[in-house]
């Protein structure tokens, strides 16, 4: 819709496009999901083409057709980054992420931590799905296998009250 806002105009016979084109030049537009941009006159000529060939649905937008693919990891960076977590995963993403800028195999800059967590997620080397995790083997730290291996307490002075000035 917010497409076919800044086209009627143009559909409409309301405005030339050259004048229109000027006027919006420049000017920043809210866009629903995507905030506050500018439009290049050239995206709405593109727009009002798509819509004059194929009406309404041409407007909407498409899916990626890289949708899931990272741009920043050639096929090669992600083999050895999945390689090199096949080594270490006992250590959660956030330190592996830290440990791979260490080793100087990505920078903060080129790689995010969501492009490598997604990363891992896909092939199951992060979260529940993590390969190295068993809830049956699962430990806490104060857990045992039997009871009363250990007792824990807990104390907290409170307030004093006065009895016979005592």
């Amino acid at each position: 819709l917010f497409r076919y806002g800044l086209i009627a105009p143009l559909l409409n016979g309301q405005m030339e496009p050259k004048e229109y084109f000027e006027q919006l030049e420049g000017k920043v537009h809210q866009i629903p999901y995507y905030g506050e941009r500018t439009i290049a006159a050239k995206t709405i000529q593109e727009w009002l083409l798509h819509y004059r060939r194929n009406g309404f649905d041409a407007l909407k937008p498409k899916r990626r057709s890289d949708r899931g693919d990272s741009r920043r990891l050639s096929p090669d960076d992600k083999d050895h980054i999945l390689e090199i977590r096949k080594e270490s995963l006992h250590m959660p993403v956030s330190v592996f992420y830290e440990q791979l800028i260490k080793r100087g195999e990505i920078t903060k800059n080129q790689v995010s931590y969501a492009t490598i967590n997604r990363l891992l997620k896909k092939h199951k080397l992060a979260g529940r799905n993590h390969i190295s995790f068993h809830p049956g083997k699962e430990r806490k730290r104060f857990a045992y296998d039997k009871v009363n291996v250990l007792w824990q307490a807990d104390l907290s002075h409170g307030p004093y009250i006065p009895i016979d000035g005592k």
